[in-house]
């Protein structure tokens, strides 16, 4: 075990973190560019709740927001508060293993600070609680980590291309006029909507072949097999790699 006094020291280390970091530049700093679903002024509205919250030192409230309806949609800066708010005791008890799992979620996407926050307290560990950590990472990667959401995000898509055509992925000739709820009112045509939606649904795809290495032909193809894809998914979710 790492001794009490060296522990204090890396946790001041840690609070310092949180003066550096806020959503606004994690999302800037991202390494990778992740095409999961666009921050809108809902998620913008929560985030700025949350912090209110947290400076009014309402601990639990916060951590309810952090856990419960930031984290879950892929918000880094929220897994990275579960972390912080596990290893300070805040709103919950001090738990390092905790934190560390959630430290690692944050930083899936390479932003600096999270790897420097994960790395250094992963290395703080000791053997049994690394390997704890390794079972909590695993089981909360499965549900809010960012090829478990991607893979919502793109059975979504595909359903909204479906309801188009009734089956058919392909580029169409659509004479429909969209009218696009999330942006007063603005109106695009139906190819162009859909078009749009295409392209972030490969987007999507790509973004997963490349991270577990999976070999798909055609992902334009109207007959590619999700299931397939999402096994390959879940297989590599069940494992750390």
């Amino acid at each position: 075990m790492v001794p009490v006094s060296e522990l204090g020291i890396k946790q001041a280390v840690f609070l310092t973190f949180l003066v550096c970091l806020c959503p606004w530049a994690i999302s800037a700093q991202e390494t990778i560019k992740f095409p999961g679903v666009p921050i809108n002024a809902k998620t913008l509205r929560v985030q700025e709740h949350a912090e209110g919250i947290y400076e009014r030192t309402d601990y639990k409230r916060a951590l309810f927001i952090y856990r419960n309806e930031l984290a879950p949609i892929g918000d880094k800066y929220g897994q990275y508060m579960v972390g912080y708010m596990h290893l300070a005791g805040k709103g919950v008890p001090e738990d390092r293993v905790a934190a560390s799992a959630w430290y690692r979620l944050a930083a899936e996407r390479g932003t600096k600070e999270l790897v420097q926050a994960r790395d250094g307290l992963m290395n703080s560990l000791d053997a049994e609680e690394k390997a704890r950590s390794d079972r909590l990472f695993i089981e909360i990667r499965k549900e809010c980590g960012d090829l478990a959401l991607l893979m919502e995000a793109i059975r979504a898509d595909r359903e909204m291309l479906r309801g188009r055509t009734g089956s058919r992925l392909s580029a169409g000739t659509s004479p429909l006029v969209i009218i696009e709820p999330n942006l007063a009112g603005s109106t695009t045509s139906g190819v162009e909507y859909y078009g749009r939606i295409e392209r972030r649904m490969n987007a999507r795809l790509a973004y997963i072949v490349s991270r577990i290495r999976i070999d798909i032909v055609d992902i334009d193809d109207e007959h590619m097999d999700l299931s397939l894809i999402e096994s390959k998914v879940d297989e590599h979710l069940d494992k750390l790699n």
